[in-house]
């Protein structure tokens, strides 16, 4: 049965029409007929996507190619050749099998319109977690991407103007693949006679793959969707793409000895380093982000960091100042923000043992609206709806990133546990009640947070179904349930409204 918190964001799957919004958690029952928009798909056949109950990323059931060589299944995306479009979904690749589909120009397919060429996934079997756009207008292009595990696969086509100057962008895994602006052509320079549709085909026989959580739309897609980092990686190994720097290092010092939260390693600052990781955030100007992470500063040291505007970093573009905890070893327990738009803000901290970092930026507005508010070891530093400007009030160019950088020679912290997630699904915007929840992804407990007297809390798995209340606790728990996405609905004085929450 499909979703119905879906059915009900979601009154009616009208895609042929500008507003156009399709979402699709494949939740068929067996026999059950596909949505509309698989194009070849009126009911599930041999040649058509099948049901499977072995992989899924959310709910129990997910859309499986084989490796038979003749499933064609063929997602519809209208035709279209004017607006804004986004599409977003997610794909499993086993190891040793490959994955492959194209981007049509139009339906139904005859003899097809290949609009940039081919997108393989370890073709032949001989580029494990490697891909390939064989014929984009950048021409052959490589990208990474995850065996083993579900990854996310976001596009944004530009037709503003036209299907003849359309522009797009897509991006896999986090990683961008094709940046935004690039022509939507072939290499020669070819047109598209317009965004048709997506051609999952079953290519050889050692094709296969899993996709799940379809979602299309008239707009943009953001194209970070948040990532969770525990900071365990190997010392041969390159930490995730979401950390760079402005000096040629990539991530932090990721270190087993001096204490980790939770787990075995962290990331380590010192002032003894030449590091100065970043942690990108995206460059986000639209919606509502939430950045969580874990830090840990001894006795007799100093932490810091800052936020970026803009990543790359290239002369700096400080938001809010700097933040400083114990700066200059002259206030132990006592953390600084210099130059937020109330000026300086100092607050308390602990030594000696990790405590939590909370940033939450509220851009729904844009970014020349946008807000802020910040947490430090679960008290609130900058209350919800403070502009995200410094004290001149200065708007910044976006929330680009976070720069861990050894200031001085006292600087030594750790820090570890990351979570950021552009979470936010307000279903009732007419009575919207402002809260947030972190940390989000979350494995247990779940804060949330209201400028308003909370009177109920309610939680819903992706069935819709009702698997938790509340009437005064501001803190959940969540470990008992499996992993997946969840709903919380928080009702206040002034209305209700719900937020989505991926477990992890």
């Amino acid at each position: 049965m499909k979703n119905k918190i879906i059915m009900a964001i979601v009154s009616c799957f009208l895609m042929f029409q500008v507003d156009a919004q399709i979402i699709d958690d494949m939740e068929y029952e067996n026999g059950e007929p596909l949505g509309e928009w698989w194009y070849n798909c009126a009911n599930q056949g041999a040649d058509c996507i099948s049901i499977s109950t072995a992989q899924a990323r959310s709910g129990t059931r997910s859309g499986y190619i084989p490796d038979n060589g003749t499933t064609e299944a063929i997602f519809d995306l209208g035709s279209q050749i004017f607006g804004q479009w986004g599409m977003e979904f997610y794909m499993y690749v086993p190891s040793n099998k490959e994955a492959y589909w194209n981007l049509q120009g139009e339906l139904p397919v005859g003899q097809g319109e290949w609009i940039v060429g081919n997108i393989f996934f370890n073709q032949d079997l001989a580029s494990p977690g490697v891909g390939l756009i064989d014929d984009s207008a950048l021409g052959s292009v490589n990208f990474t991407f995850p065996h083993d595990e579900w990854f996310r696969v976001v596009m944004n086509w530009d037709l503003s103007s036209g299907i003849s100057t359309a522009t797009w962008e897509f991006e896999v895994a986090d990683n961008t693949v094709i940046p935004a602006g690039t022509p939507f052509t072939d290499n020669g320079g070819n047109t598209a006679t317009s965004l048709g549709g997506i051609d999952f085909f079953s290519i050889s026989a050692n094709n296969e793959f899993w996709l799940d959580d379809f979602y299309y739309t008239s707009g943009f897609i953001d194209t970070i969707d948040g990532f969770t980092d525990d900071m365990e990686y190997p010392t041969t190994e390159a930490c995730a793409p979401w950390w760079t720097t402005w000096t040629g290092e990539n991530c932090p010092e990721i270190i087993s000895a001096g204490g980790a939260n939770g787990t075995n390693k962290s990331g380590y600052i010192s002032g003894n380093s030449t590091v100065d990781p970043v942690l990108n955030l995206g460059n986000q100007t639209s919606g509502e982000w939430n950045l969580h992470f874990y830090m840990y500063v001894p006795s007799g040291k100093e932490g810091y960091f800052n936020l970026q505007g803009e990543v790359p970093i290239s002369g700096g573009e400080w938001i809010v100042g700097n933040i400083f905890f114990n700066q200059d070893l002259a206030s132990p327990g006592v953390g600084l923000i210099d130059n937020s738009a109330l000026g300086e803000v100092s607050f308390a901290f602990p030594h000696d043992g990790w405590f939590e970092v909370n940033i939450l930026v509220d851009m729904t507005a844009g970014i020349s609206n946008a807000t802020w508010q910040f947490f430090v070891d679960e008290f609130e530093v900058i209350p919800l709806g403070t502009p995200f400007t410094n004290s001149a009030g200065i708007i910044p160019t976006s929330l680009g990133g976070l720069n861990f950088l050894p200031l001085s020679n006292n600087v030594e912290y750790y820090i570890d546990e990351f979570n950021y997630s552009n979470g936010i699904l307000g279903v009732n915007d007419e009575t919207k009640s402002e809260f947030a929840i972190f940390p989000n992804p979350s494995n247990s407990i779940v804060n949330i947070v209201s400028q308003e007297t909370i009177s109920a809390i309610k939680v819903y798995n992706l069935q819709g179904i009702l698997i938790m209340e509340h009437t005064d606790v501001l803190r959940i728990d969540m470990s008992p349930y499996s992993s997946g996405v969840y709903f919380i609905e928080v009702t206040t004085n002034i209305g209700t409204s719900t937020k989505k929450l991926v477990k992890k």
